[in-house]
């Protein structure tokens, strides 16, 4: 016991002072460099399970997928064993309409399942419909601006209801939901070579895998195009959405699906992490359209971003692919012992979340994301707040003990509890979450 709290206020003492548990270079843009080791670790999986289960052809989807696909594609070429890759278009948006039901039989729970709170707007730029909100909104006689107030519960407001009945509205639902599935799938034949595969084989980041149930709904239940399966592999899942033995999902990584794989709590501690790093140089596909010879091709929607990514983010993920590249050239080393790899994995994701540096922590803060779903907002991954006094810190840590009236704790709950509790609280809830299995 004692030789416990011995180490306990030791580490106590470190986090204190602020020195980091590993050596991180703390000028440029070389930041959270830990990362690479666990996208090798996932890259390295990915890649085992496909061969192992005799998948030819692979679908990285956009926009996370652009940089992990080149990640498989040098690990392919390292080894000199390949599997055809494909950089599939496609956004929870761009896939939603053409993966619904006839208007009368659509419930749009895949959108309302996570987004209640919406205006008419955000409902039909969900569905790619937004360049129609005019026309709509005097076909429902809306007044000026109604249309972008949002209904605390918008699948039972009025509003909603006088959409759904909108005659003119289900004749343009039908017409777009028809084509657009259309377009879609001659697009993902011209990208398989000229016809639909049997299995569809997905990767991405992960999280619910919201856009595989969407891709599920479009290809299999009318049962009209080849493909009979849809599986997923993933960074990470946290919930398994509409998953069933056709449309299987696996979270590489980490997984709370069933039983949580080891060291979830550190993994997920900061999924945003991945999100940020994993940028794609490109827009979000907003939908499909077909050309007069019969291709089809994906809309990419405005690139908000770019300026940002190219600023802070590109640099940092040009530094994370340095030091991918590095690990390839030892990886016959790294996996000897795969026990002591991963052990040591643990401990470099662990410091990135649990011990980031102060450089590390104020470029987070300077990025954003944008959803171009469901709330269409820009969201900051971390804001610095201004010194909380000892009261406060005080109230907000009664509360987080309590776990009571604490609020939301964000993108990043280690990040938030330093921030709002100050260190030591921090360093006890990291604490905890290393020792989580």
């Amino acid at each position: 016991m004692v030789s416990y709290y011995s180490y306990f206020w030791s580490k106590l003492n470190t986090i204190m002072k602020y020195e980091p548990y590993s050596t991180v270079v703390e000028h440029g843009h070389d930041f959270f460099p830990e990362l690479a080791t666990s996208l090798f670790y996932f890259i390295e999986k990915l890649h085992r399970i496909l061969l192992e289960q005799g998948i030819e052809r692979v679908y990285f989807l956009s926009r996370e997928g652009q940089p992990l696909m080149r990640m498989f594609d040098m690990y392919c070429e390292h080894t000199a064993k390949h599997v055809v890759s494909h950089y599939l278009e496609v956004s929870r948006r761009s896939t939603l309409l053409p993966s619904l039901a006839p208007l009368a039989e659509e419930n749009f729970e895949t959108l309302f399942r996570q987004y209640r709170c919406i205006s008419l707007f955000e409902f039909l730029s969900s569905l790619g419909l937004e360049q129609y909100t005019k026309d709509i909104v005097k076909t429902l006689e809306l007044t000026d601006g109604r249309e972008i107030q949002r209904e605390k519960d918008f699948p039972t407001s009025t509003i909603f209801m006088k959409l759904r009945n909108s005659l003119e509205f289900g004749e343009l639902y039908e017409h777009e939901r028809t084509i657009r599935r259309k377009a879609f799938i001659d697009y993902l034949a011209v990208l398989s070579g000229g016809e639909l595969p049997s299995r569809l084989a997905i990767v991405d980041v992960g999280w619910k895998g919201t856009i595989q149930d969407n891709l599920f709904a479009l290809l299999c239940n009318k049962n009209d195009t080849p493909v009979n399966v849809v599986t997923g592999y993933y960074i990470g899942l946290v919930a398994e959405g509409a998953a069933n033995s056709r449309n299987n999902k696996y979270g590489l990584l980490f997984s709370s699906v069933g039983t949580p794989s080891p060291k979830f709590r550190v993994f997920n501690e900061n999924r945003a992490l991945f999100e940020v790093l994993l940028a794609a140089d490109h827009g979000s596909i907003i939908s499909y359209q077909s050309t007069e010879n019969g291709c089809a091709y994906p809309v990419r929607g405005e690139f908000e971003e770019s300026d940002m990514l190219r600023a802070e983010v590109f640099p940092v993920q040009h530094s994370l692919f340095k030091r991918f590249e590095k690990l390839l050239a030892t990886s016959p080393h790294y996996f000897e012992n795969k026990s002591f790899f991963f052990n040591k994995l643990v401990k470099g994701h662990s410091r990135m979340v649990f011990n980031p540096t102060p450089q590390e922590r104020r470029w987070f803060s300077s990025v954003f994301h944008v959803e171009n779903y469901g709330v269409f907002e820009h969201s900051h991954f971390a804001v610095l707040q201004s010194p909380q006094g000892v009261v406060q810190r005080l109230l907000f840590l009664k509360k987080l003990l309590l776990r009571k009236d604490i609020g939301d704790l964000g993108f990043w709950p280690w990040n938030t509890i330093y921030e709002r509790g100050g260190r030591v609280a921090a360093f006890i809830y990291a604490s905890i979450r290393r020792l989580q299995r």
